[in-house]
């Protein structure tokens, strides 16, 4: 690889809020991606992969509501546009939307149930049934597209992607080569999300078989982990002020939801386990104040792999990163395309 070279991955979550509100679908999903979309083209650029919460769309499928087939339509307008822009689209399961409780007066969704949140909690007939679905979804939106690629990645609901054996058979039966889960030294243990990247390979890529923390050289699967930036090199204290700053002026997230709530036993976990020290590569969580420290993660890495959310971003995130973007195509030749990005 040359010198101004750099492998930079953009992925996003596309998916409502979580919790008690699930948002709706213009503020949450539609508008921020537009702007995305805008972004990627000003500079050029293809391959942001943007993991599709098929679940919820296939909930919506058997609503009996105009407004659920209006937003579906405009879900599936949104992706067959952003698969003919050059970039993917792929399944992300979040099971306890098997729960959700359609709320028709406002036209959102009551998610506060997560007993199902886990792939690992739901019976076997249902885990068929969300990954037929989802498979066959996504298979006939790109089938409508102008691109044609194999619908062969995933990330979990939650990186609850352990243990592995739940998910390996429908890995194997749908042509999934890919996950997108892992986050290297993370974990979590609770009733609703469970993940433990503790002592995961520590390379960026790498192949496994049966569990997605233990490399094999001639496993069928390949793990594309997500990035994680020390939060002492963010400038914790400025970022804090900031943040409130654009809070009390109002640049708040597009989305108009409210997220899955972390109990006192979560926060407990991050803090015991080390994961509050780090922090994900974030389009939402990008200002003024980390855009340097972002710069140089890329600079000195090369690899880098964003995981973000639409539902999460302001109008300042997207500006930021509009000035992130015009610094790397400026200083770097980016391959944004993981199926052209070896073990690194």
């Amino acid at each position: 690889m040359s010198k101004g070279a750099r492998n930079v991955l953009f992925t996003f979550d596309y998916e409502l809020f979580l919790g008690s509100k699930s948002g709706s679908v213009i503020d949450c999903l539609i508008k921020p991606t537009d702007r995305l979309l805008e972004l990627f083209k000003k500079y050029t650029l293809q391959n942001a992969i943007f993991f599709v919460d098929t679940s919820y769309l296939y909930r919506l499928k058997y609503i009996e509501s105009s407004a659920c087939r209006a937003d579906l339509k405009l879900i599936e307008d949104q992706l067959i546009h952003i698969i003919n822009n050059g970039h993917y689209v792929f399944p992300h399961i979040h099971p306890h939307w098997l729960d959700a409780i359609y709320i028709d007066k406002v036209n959102q969704w009551d998610l506060s149930n997560h007993s199902k949140y886990r792939f690992h909690n739901i019976n076997e007939k249902e885990r068929e049934v969300l990954f037929a679905e989802s498979i066959s979804i996504l298979n006939k939106l790109i089938a409508k597209s102008n691109r044609k690629y194999d619908l062969n990645s995933y990330r979990a609901g939650g990186w609850s992607i352990q243990p592995f054996s739940d998910f390996k058979p429908y890995f194997i039966k749908y042509n999934m080569k890919n996950d997108f889960s892992v986050v290297k030294g993370f974990k979590n243990l609770s009733q609703a999300q469970y993940m433990d990247f503790i002592n995961c390979p520590l390379k960026n890529i790498y192949n496994f078989d049966d569990e997605v923390n233990v490399e094999v050289s001639t496993g069928q699967f390949t793990e594309y982990t997500i990035s994680t930036i020390s939060r002492k090199l963010t400038n914790k204290l400025s970022s804090l002020i900031w943040e409130k700053i654009l809070w009390r002026i109002g640049s708040r997230s597009y989305g108009d939801g409210i997220s899955m709530v972390m109990t006192d036993q979560d926060h407990k976990n991050l803090k015991e386990f080390g994961s509050f020290e780090k922090e994900f590569l974030a389009i939402e969580l990008l200002h003024a104040f980390k855009l340097n420290a972002y710069k140089k993660f890329i600079s000195d890495n090369h690899y880098t792999h964003f995981i973000s959310h639409p539902k999460m971003l302001s109008e300042h995130n997207l500006s930021t990163f509009d000035r992130l973007l015009r610094y790397l195509t400026s200083n770097f030749t980016l391959q944004t395309d993981f199926s052209h990005i070896s073990s690194i």
